[in-house]
């Protein structure tokens, strides 16, 4: 399928002129070729107020509104036109994105490709407003921790990262046991620190889901045994902990252990068994 070419500028919070320090609350994303034209904001000032510790939410709150609103209207106005003309779109999209004394700006203007542009605009959101890549960091560094663990034992069997599956279904694993070509056991760390409690909720039934999906397929026995070793945050809030309650019992209900990552003692016995 081919891709779309699209333009995108970052949208930033910089309330103090004096030292240029910003943050990222949004993405504005236009497709010339297709018309579109789209954004996403960050509305909460929570996350802002770690690195900004002085300045009046509410000041931010009507900022990011009142950007949001001149934002609508230039959706609107595209939406209900007849002339969607590239050119137009691009010069358009540059007036908006021009240099401004505000503390709600954008930043220079750049490129990127996707399949769908909502699907890609919020990529962009997740990256550059969400930090989405420190959160696949912790991932990586939690498994990480864990396979030195592992090879720390000396198991009879090696776990080694392996694709289980075939065409119609497969799925990547960084530590799945093998004995005479039969899959023993997996492990999968999970990070489950995200501050959203949906997000926690999300990642833990995409595992599950794919690991269903590969029963269903017999790519796994149903007694394969599972381990998800996870890591959640320091400080859990209410709503964070209630995920972290759901998850434990859905996991249960699908037959996988669920441990904490500094259970060493649990993990160490799952490889061993």
């Amino acid at each position: 399928m081919n891709k779309l070419a699209m333009r995108f500028a970052v949208v930033r919070f910089m309330p103090y002129v004096q030292t240029r320090e910003f943050a990222n609350v949004g993405i504005i994303l236009i497709c010339p070729r297709t018309g579109f034209f789209n954004y996403k904001l960050e509305n909460k000032y929570q996350r802002l107020s770690r690195f900004f510790k002085y300045f009046d939410a509410k000041v931010y709150k009507q900022a990011i509104q009142s950007f949001s609103d001149e934002l609508e209207r230039i959706k609107n106005t595209l939406e209900s036109s007849s002339n969607k003309n590239p050119e137009m779109l691009r010069a358009l999209f540059d007036h908006l994105a021009r240099p401004r004394d505000a503390i709600i700006c954008t930043s220079d203007i750049c490129v990127t490709t996707g399949i769908n542009e909502l699907n890609e605009l919020d990529r962009l959101f997740s990256y550059f407003a969400e930090h989405s890549f420190a959160k696949e960091q912790h991932e990586e560094l939690l498994t990480k921790q864990i396979q030195n663990m592992i090879k720390d034992i000396q198991t009879a069997f090696p776990f080694v990262q392996t694709k289980i599956g075939g065409a119609e279904y497969c799925a990547n694993f960084p530590m799945v046991q093998k004995q005479e070509d039969k899959i023993s056991k997996i492990i999968k760390p999970l990070y489950l620190g995200q501050n959203n409690s949906s997000d926690i909720i999300q990642k833990s039934d995409k595992w599950i889901s794919i690991i269903n999906r590969l029963r269903a397929f017999s790519s796994i026995e149903q007694d394969t045994k599972i381990m998800f070793p996870f890591e959640s945050a320091q400080n859990q809030s209410a709503a964070q902990k209630k995920a972290l309650d759901l998850i434990i019992n859905d996991t249960r209900n699908a037959g996988i252990e669920l441990v904490n990552k500094d259970d060493t003692a649990e993990i160490k016995r799952f490889a061993l068994s």
